[in-house]
């Protein structure tokens, strides 16, 4: 229910909710098993555990999911709902919030959680003093001077967002934000535990010292093998949660993740290998589980370094992929080719489709070894490239099968493969000339991927920079009319596509093995995210 109040001498319009359940909900008459731990693959070693640090998509983001919980949240179906907050109201003009906090609100060691834990928080992700680069987020939601704080130009205490009591944090915004409320389910806006992180700023996620406010608590954490947690006793809706512990593998054999599947060991693996999925779909359809994701398998071209700096070198090697045959043979798990990096799954939204995409195969290849020959590169003089992915089986089943579609273009193909945090580091250093990358959004709207293409951004690995891109973005970001906005939008793709900073390969349909006692698994969730709360084992 809306209702329309007076505060400070501005219009608010109040948005009363319910405060819906969000942990496990047993149906009547449904047997629980009476061990309820939940072992899950989680692919490669986290880098981190705190929320303010950790990249969405990681194999960090996903622990976190567990350990705190936002303002907000997510429920089986991706929609918003209430979580640390039980209602909140918008200004008139769109650009103030004020969200009210549940009462009774604890951390895991019995300290109250307050608005302040929130403005601490949120100040210190835009603090450069950290080194931390999951401050841009506050910018894409347009919370008041941000971006001169991350510019050094203001300091964090002059972020719009403030603490009108425990209960009550009040956030302004630059401008009116229609996704606003989606983005506060992203990790970089969850709150932290001030009176531990300001004692032990460095070492506050070591287990002796690890606070949360979500349905779990860190117990331990062996690097490289595995994380377990607990059932959080002060967490809000502790009486409805049903999982009483989580262990998650550090895997990044998906071989591996099988065998300990098939051997009872893992409950739910991370990615199912593509010569097993027909074989599983055959024999147990019911235990494959997918999700479509907001987000696109891309790889990305270093465009600061030659050949890449080179506009037509890109493209030629993005039109030369058949990726009909790469979805269909290689990956195979129902992922729609990508011939943009913004998905189809965007409400109303409609995205750009290049010209290439309409062209027979044998045509693209065509124009592609004109824009080598045009870029200075033949048989006596081919181009070199490393491409460079991170450890799977699948990435590396994928790199091979594009090197071998650009072998007939005569480009030499070096694979190069890194471990998870040596792979992050090699992308950040921008050493690295094409890399295995994915463009992800955080909110269901288009800038959520296109905004990290924009020049400077901390996301953008690229170094792709076009003033007329950003121009486009910054003008939609002002427009409220859904239909033009989108316009904008899709004239921005057109530009990405004609520049080919990178290359995009499939949408995401994230696959996995699900044992068939385990229930909770969200129905849809574009943001990929499973919480270990709405899950629960039933007896066999």
């Amino acid at each position: 229910m809306n209702q329309k109040i007076l505060i400070a001498g501005f219009a608010l319009t109040a948005v009363f909710c319910s405060v819906s359940v969000t942990a496990a909900v047993v149906p009547d008459g449904v047997k629980l098993a009476k061990t309820q731990h939940l072992v899950r693959a989680n692919g490669a070693e986290p880098s981190t555990l705190d929320p303010g640090f950790v990249g969405s998509g990681s194999p960090g983001d996903v622990i976190v999911n567990d350990l705190f919980e936002g303002l907000v949240i997510e429920n089986l179906d991706g929609e918003i709902i209430p979580g640390q907050a039980e209602s909140w109201s918008v200004s008139d003009d769109g650009k103030t919030y004020r969200f009210q906090l549940r009462p009774g609100l604890q951390w895991s060691d019995g300290t109250a959680l307050t608005a302040a834990d929130f403005v601490f928080a949120w100040r210190r992700a835009v603090n450069q003093s950290t080194g931390n680069n999951t401050g841009f987020n506050l910018a894409t939601a347009n919370i008041l001077n941000t971006k001169a704080i991350l510019n050094g130009e203001h300091p964090p205490e002059a972020l719009g967002v403030k603490a009108l009591n425990s209960h009550q944090l009040e956030v302004t915004l630059s401008r009116p934000t229609p996704y606003f409320l989606s983005l506060m389910s992203i990790k970089t806006f969850f709150p932290v535990p001030a009176h531990v992180v300001s004692q032990f700023p460095d070492s506050w996620t070591r287990p002796e010292y690890f606070v949360s406010n979500g349905a779990y608590v860190l117990k331990s954490w062996v690097p490289n093998e595995r994380v377990e947690v607990a059932r959080n006793e002060r967490y809000r809706e502790n009486a409805s949660t049903v999982i009483n512990g989580v262990t998650y593998l550090a895997l990044s054999s998906q071989h591996a993740e099988l065998l300990r599947y098939q051997a009872g060991e893992i409950h739910m693996t991370n990615r199912v290998q593509l010569e097993y999925y027909q074989k599983l779909m055959k024999e147990n359809p019911e235990q494959l589980k997918s999700l479509r994701l907001l987000g696109a398998y891309v790889y990305a071209f270093n465009t600061q370094q030659p050949p890449f700096d080179n506009p037509d070198v890109r493209r030629a090697l993005t039109m030369a992929i058949d990726r009909d045959v790469l979805v269909q043979k290689v990956t195979g798990q129902g992922e729609p080719a990508a011939f943009s990096v913004v998905p189809d799954i965007i409400p109303n939204y409609r995205n750009y489709t290049p010209a290439y995409q309409l062209m027979r195969h044998d045509a693209r290849m065509a124009e592609a070894r004109d824009l080598l020959t045009k870029a200075g590169y033949s048989q006596t003089k081919p181009l070199n490239v490393t491409l460079t992915y991170n450890t799977s089986e699948n990435h590396k089943k994928l790199a091979l099968a594009i090197a071998a579609m650009w072998k007939t273009l005569g480009v030499n193909v070096a694979l190069e493969n890194m471990e998870w945090n040596a792979y992050l580091a090699a992308k950040a250093a921008g050493d690295f000339t094409v890399a295995r990358s994915y463009a992800f959004g955080d909110y269901a709207e288009p800038s959520s991927i296109l905004n990290s293409f924009t020049c400077g951004h901390p996301g953008n690995e690229t170094g792709f920079c076009n003033p007329d891109f950003d121009a486009l973005l910054k003008q939609a970001a002002d427009v409220s009319d859904e239909p033009t906005r989108y316009g904008l939008y899709r004239q921005a793709e057109q530009i990405l596509d004609k520049a080919s900073p990178v290359m995009p390969v499939y949408y995401y349909n994230h696959t996995r093995l699900v044992k068939s006692n385990l229930k909770g698994f969200p129905r849809n969730n574009p943001k990929g995210n499973i919480y270990a709360k709405d899950m629960y084992f039933v007896a066999k």
